[in-house]
């Protein structure tokens, strides 16, 4: 995993999954529109992207173990689901979480595989996730059915929300017309159609 795949020019003008890759030698370094790594993670957990993360300490046995499987979800997912623009996949060393927005809790251990998204509001880690163990063994299996769940369900509550949205205006019955008193009419909507329309008839 290189630093940046894209910069972030290219990610708004094709719409495409983002991978970092941010440590101690890189996470100042700016791209060609002077965003830096750390800056870019930011913008993206602020506005509200679907972020999984995963926290590795150097010269730390599990993370080493884990990095490579990790490294295997960018051309997992350039084949699959390239273009799916709310997910960004990051590594990133634990020593610069100082500088990361929306961090709810500090990790207990390394790695923390960790996903946040709804400007950070939501915040899981991957062992806390609804999978079954057999898939929290940390491989790309695990990896890829973990972030089609987390994906899947804030789809699925996106759409809830969407759906029972309070709908205003539509037509009125003919029954309702006929109970409007324009003598006395209530609220600005029925003296508008007593102004207006009443007066036609």
């Amino acid at each position: 995993m290189t630093f940046l795949k894209v910069d972030l020019f290219i990610f708004y003008l094709f719409n495409i999954m983002v991978f970092l890759h941010i440590d101690t030698k890189n996470y100042n370094t700016k791209d060609k529109t002077g965003e830096t790594p750390i800056n870019i993670l930011n913008k993206f957990i602020t506005n509200g992207k679907n972020v999984f993360m995963l926290i590795y300490m150097e010269g730390c046995g599990p993370c080493i173990a884990t990095r490579p499987e990790w490294k295997k979800l960018e051309n997992t997912f350039k084949k699959e689901i390239s273009n799916n623009n709310e997910i960004v996949v990051v590594d990133i060393d634990r020593v610069l979480l100082g500088k990361v927005k929306k961090i709810k809790t500090q990790p207990n251990g390394f790695p923390t595989i960790r996903f946040i998204s709804n400007k950070g509001a939501i915040s899981e880690d991957f062992e806390d996730s609804k999978l079954s163990e057999e898939y929290k063994k940390r491989t790309i299996d695990s990896f890829v059915k973990w972030i089609h769940l987390k994906t899947n369900e804030r789809q699925t509550t996106k759409n809830k929300h969407n759906k029972t949205k309070k709908q205003y205006g539509g037509k009125w019955s003919l029954k309702y017309k006929k109970s409007i008193n324009c003598k006395r009419p209530k609220g600005f909507y029925q003296k508008q159609y007593c102004k207006y329309t009443h007066k036609r008839r």
